[in-house]
């Protein structure tokens, strides 16, 4: 009895991909006030406009407490077509809420897009049964699709805290 009670209220620390969709949300301890946290995580975005592979707007905040970021993502999936490589971007939107000694990381849209194409396709993260067969199993050619997505929003909080880390260091040399 008391192992249910426990995983009722056990909280997921990575996104995973399955046929009911993507995890909502993951809750990652970080020591600290919120206050301090927001304004790391502020430095991160302000760190990513820079960058190529991912380029992030702030789209609403509210003060030491939420930031909703919009991203994208180059070369997010890849395939084989014709000969040539075709890859897509992906645009993704994030929701950063910050509490003392924790913040939670919330994946709240994805859309995607081949480099080459008009037509973008908005995701429904919360109903992946597009990507699998009656019987359960993935989709011919869609093997790469599970870990792009948990990999997208993984590898984006894994930089978070990367980024925050170091930060913090540099602020108490």
């Amino acid at each position: 009895m008391a192992f249910i009670t426990a995983s009722t209220f056990a909280q997921d620390t990575a996104f995973k991909f399955s046929k009911d969709g993507l995890t909502d949300f993951i809750v990652t301890n970080y020591e600290g006030s919120a206050k301090d946290t927001y304004a790391r995580a502020q430095a991160w975005v302000k760190d990513n406009t820079k960058k190529d592979l991912v380029n992030f707007v702030v789209v609403s905040y509210v003060e030491n407490e939420k930031l909703v970021v919009e991203g994208v993502k180059q070369n997010f999936l890849c395939s084989k077509a014709g000969g040539s490589n075709v890859c897509t971007f992906a645009t993704f939107t994030i929701a950063i809420t910050f509490k003392d000694g924790k913040y939670k990381f919330e994946a709240i849209g994805l859309s995607e897009k081949a480099t080459n194409s008009i037509n973008t396709v908005v995701h429904n993260l919360d109903d992946f049964s597009e990507y699998y067969n009656p019987d359960g199993s993935l989709k011919k050619y869609k093997d790469d699709v599970p870990a792009a997505y948990e990999s997208l929003f993984n590898d984006l909080n894994k930089s978070l805290i990367v980024f925050m880390d170091k930060k913090k260091k540099a602020e108490n040399w």
